[in-house]
């Protein structure tokens, strides 16, 4: 065969091929797995949607902040907006931005890979990040929605102080249990509160731009023993007990979330955010690595003082403790582990309080765990000063959770310490419902509590309906505001029930962020670098 006719040959077969790899990429996409753009933050900061990567100049610190909402509130892209560091300060500004210099720096969304048709196979788990038909607007331009798993078919799901809690159908509020996240889900969603690796670069010029002293790290000590106010490194030079107690004025641990900071207003004159709506959070993470000049006698404790109890954590001499104790001091409940130091006496340490749960992990590794059985009405009652319950289900928001205490304490040797962080978890909020988050076209509007948080009328669940929750609690349309679903959607899945998602309107898991939202050529170029530093698998 000629080389002529060898060329005539394979054009028709590279066509062929091209079709034939097509088809087969058309069908994959159709059938097995398809990508889809996160549009909405109401899953920040575990997906972003549309949104601004902002590093605060006084210490390097870097999160997204969502800039729909300022968009929609400026006069112009010269009218100068606050400037937050996270790190310093939640609701005070570091310094003046013009909006349009914020403005100008908005990435899309992240867009993530959905297995599709894997609950064909598979039953859903709890706490998924699951793709769905919009139950309530399934034909519109936010017909795909993105969201977290939190209640299963054949259920009752009822939200009490940020946490979910199961039963069966038909069991009373005292049968409803904690639903506990694996490690590997609760890991992805810890919420920064503060890291000392973020220390400001010149600590006199933000004082008079915070207009208030400030102080250092949150954490507070007395006398002069310590060294730790402009430093990465903590030192402690005495082998006697002293401590460090949370600043909670400075930085108190609740749910703020940096990605909402321009939906609140804004005082320019007291340079100052009026955050509202934010709750306190008792499920906290806290982290060091400490290194004694004695480890044989060196010894610490952690304590958390919150819902009317006293958890300490403790490690000594190669044994780890928990102890629980009532308002009284009484234990309640106590559990020990051993653990080995790391090299030189080095202890990586992590006290974790999270899901009716307290840890303590040192290297790595888990050395004790003790968890605690309450029932939502117990968890109110703990949480709340003086609570009732019928003014809990008029007006939820006029009754104010205790805050969480936090105090660490030394003793036995000097030590140094760094890597100090402190992180909250997620917390799903409740409220009464808002008639603006519901759709009047698909029937009459539905009052009361948000749906899956009344303790006397907890979400019921039928045989194919789940509820989902957005991670970004204070800024997620999800199924406890929705209402009733549209009239199509009742058309194709036969179920209207409201506020929840019918098994028919899954599309399917996400499982990856493939594509984060690009980031500038040369640091300020066009936006088409991928920012694979971002890349990641979902949790």
């Amino acid at each position: 065969m000629s080389q002529q006719d060898q060329r005539q040959t394979d054009v028709p077969e590279t066509i062929l091929s091209l079709l034939v790899a097509f088809s087969i990429a058309l069908a994959f996409r159709g059938f097995v797995v398809e990508g889809f753009v996160i549009p909405t933050g109401s899953m920040a900061p575990t997906l972003m949607g549309q949104h601004v990567r902002f590093r605060a100049p006084d210490t390097g610190y870097e999160y997204a902040l969502d800039p729909s909402a300022l968009a929609q509130n400026i006069s112009g892209p010269d009218q100068p907006v606050l400037a937050v560091d996270p790190m310093i300060s939640q609701d005070r500004g570091v310094g003046r931005l013009p909006a349009g210099a914020i403005l100008s720096q908005v990435g899309a969304g992240d867009r993530v890979l959905v297995l599709k048709y894997l609950y064909e196979f598979f039953e859903p788990d709890r706490w998924d990040v699951v793709v769905f038909k919009n139950p309530v607007d399934p034909i519109g331009p936010s017909q795909n929605y993105i969201k977290r798993l939190a209640g299963l078919p054949n259920e009752q799901v009822l939200i009490a102080d940020g946490d979910i809690f199961t039963a069966p159908h038909g069991a009373s509020l005292v049968d409803f249990r904690i639903a506990r996240r694996p490690r590997h889900v609760q890991e992805a969603i810890w919420q920064p509160v503060y890291d000392s690796d973020f220390v400001p670069s010149d600590a006199v010029d933000l004082q008079a731009r915070l207009r208030r002293p400030f102080d250092g790290p949150p954490f507070k000590t007395t006398g002069s023993v310590w060294t730790l106010a402009d430093s990465r490194t903590w030192r402690c030079g005495i082998a006697g007990e002293t401590r460090l107690d949370w600043a909670d004025d400075q930085l108190p641990i609740d749910d703020f979330n940096a990605y909402n900071i321009y939906r609140y207003p804004q005082d320019q004159r007291a340079n100052r955010i009026s955050l509202r709506d934010i709750d306190p959070v008792s499920d906290v993470r806290i982290s060091a690595a400490i290194m004694p000049e004695d480890p044989a006698a060196f010894k610490t404790s952690f304590q958390l003082d919150a819902r009317d109890h006293l958890f300490e954590f403790g490690l000594a001499a190669g044994t780890a403790s928990i102890t629980m104790r009532d308002s009284t001091g009484a234990v309640v409940a106590a559990s020990e582990g051993g653990f080995e130091p790391g090299p030189d006496g080095l202890l990586d340490v992590v006290f974790t309080h999270v899901d009716q749960a307290l840890t303590i992990g040192v290297g790595g590794d888990e050395v004790v765990r003790l968890e605690y059985e309450w029932n939502p009405l117990q968890r109110l009652t703990a949480v709340y000063p003086d609570f009732e319950i019928d003014r809990y289900r008029v007006e939820p928001k006029s009754l104010r959770a205790r805050a969480p205490r936090l105090a660490w304490r030394f003793q036995g040797s000097p030590f140094e310490m760094s890597r100090v962080r402190v992180d909250r978890d997620l917390h799903y909020k409740t409220d009464t419902l808002d008639r603006r988050q519901q759709i009047a076209a698909n029937g009459p509007y539905i009052e009361g509590m948000l749906f899956a948080t009344d303790p006397l009328e907890p979400a019921v669940l039928g045989a194919d309906q789940f509820l989902m929750l957005g991670d970004n609690s204070g800024a997620s349309r999800d199924s406890r505001y929705w209402g009733r679903p549209h009239p199509l959607s009742v058309l194709v899945t036969g179920d209207d029930a409201p506020f929840l998602v019918p098994r028919d309107l899954l599309v399917g898991k996400a499982w990856c962020v493939y594509f984060p939202a690009p980031i500038g050529v040369a640091g300020s170029g066009p936006r088409i670098m991928p920012d694979f530093g971002r890349l990641r698998f979902i949790r």
